[in-house]
């Protein structure tokens, strides 16, 4: 057992009794209407019942136009509202506490929306979407529209309790979009700098601070790397972008990377260490660590290196209960195979290491 991780930490003013987080994970029980049902309120309420004293919510999307899968719970009108109310709900009654994490997919969109035009926003047009469809590029109008629809969110889901908000900027979704080169292609004000392509995501943050209070704890999570050549000039770009959330009045900032299923397969562990050592260098502000984090050895490694706490996604899906096993000085079991994105629809389960339906018995 970690000495620092079983030690109180604060986000802000969010006090927690842990340093462990159960990171956004999407789960395969989402409706076709984007609301939470039973499953989801059942999962959760175990994760918060073995002691993991915060959850971030699986990636919700604040537009319509700003969904990802079909399977993807949403926050834009009543029905998402209270689904995910019951989930809050569920969380708080087993004393646990719940931040909404907050999302545009922007270009990444993996299935065709039911909408008159469903045509993907993007920082630039003419790209090609997983859907198959060409982009359009955002336009300032639309940028008014989306950054409204996110401060609406965070908004709402303060009125509804939930005990912050984390802005989702990584994993190739509308707001690292803007951040990446690779993707950021614009020639006006809000691409070619590292200055311009944070500066949709600076208003963002200006708008929802506002709106929040001071108090309020805002997280972003964010991307340490990025594809091919343009990843050594990222690095840079990192540490400027990390100055400037710290700077704006986030409360801490959660360090992934976009090629995390890659890693996973090639069986790397803290994969995105060398860069949040930098990152640690650089701001103050509390830093979640999340990624390739699967032993006892692993977390004592991140913690030692400054990280303020651990977060985990695809450990918990093996092992809900997976707090107690780190209690007990155990590894987490997780082989960061990635099979759970396609094993509850194929098979009836979500983990290679669970039993299958039919052995139960």
């Amino acid at each position: 057992m970690s000495s620092k991780l079983f030690t109180p930490g604060k986000i802000g003013t969010l006090s927690l009794n842990n340093r462990l987080i159960r990171s956004a994970t999407q789960d395969p029980f989402g409706q076709p209407d984007g609301t939470a049902n039973e499953a989801q309120i059942t999962l959760h309420k175990e994760i918060a019942g073995s002691g993991v004293p915060l959850i971030i919510t699986a990636y919700t999307y604040i537009s319509p136009d700003g969904r990802a899968t079909d399977i993807q719970v949403g926050f834009c009108n009543e029905e998402h509202y209270q689904s995910q109310k019951k989930v809050l709900d569920a969380v708080h009654e087993q004393c646990g506490k719940m931040i909404l994490q907050i999302n545009h997919a922007g270009q990444n969109v993996y299935f065709m929306p039911n909408l008159e035009d469903p045509t993907p926003l993007a920082p630039s047009g003419n790209m090609k979407a997983p859907n198959g469809l060409m982009t359009r590029e955002i336009t300032k109008e639309d940028m008014d529209r989306l950054c409204n629809d996110y401060v609406a969110a965070a908004v709402k889901g303060k009125e509804l309790g939930f005990d912050g908000v984390q802005l989702h900027c990584a994993h190739g979704y509308l707001l690292n979009q803007f951040m990446d080169p690779n993707y950021n292609k614009r020639e006006d004000e809000f691409g070619g700098s590292a200055e311009n392509r944070f500066r949709f995501i600076r208003r963002i943050l200006i708008a929802m601070r506002e709106a929040l209070g001071k108090e309020y704890p805002i997280i972003v999570k964010m991307n340490t790397n990025c594809a091919g050549e343009a990843d050594d000039a990222y690095g840079e770009d990192l540490i400027y972008f990390c100055k400037q959330f710290e700077e704006l009045g986030v409360d801490a900032i959660e360090l992934s990377g976009f090629d995390w299923i890659a890693q996973g397969k090639q069986k790397n562990h803290n994969y995105y260490m060398q860069r949040a050592k930098a990152v640690r260098a650089a701001v103050n502000i509390p830093l979640i660590f999340v990624g390739g984090v699967r032993t006892q050895a692993d977390i004592e490694t991140a913690l030692g290196a400054g990280m303020d706490f651990i977060s985990m996604s695809r450990p918990f899906i093996s092992q809900p209960d997976l707090i107690k096993h780190l209690a007990a000085g155990e590894d987490s079991r997780c082989q960061s195979c990635s099979k759970c994105f396609v094993l509850w629809e194929r098979e009836g389960r979500r983990c290679v290491l669970h039993d299958k339906p039919e052995e139960k018995a």
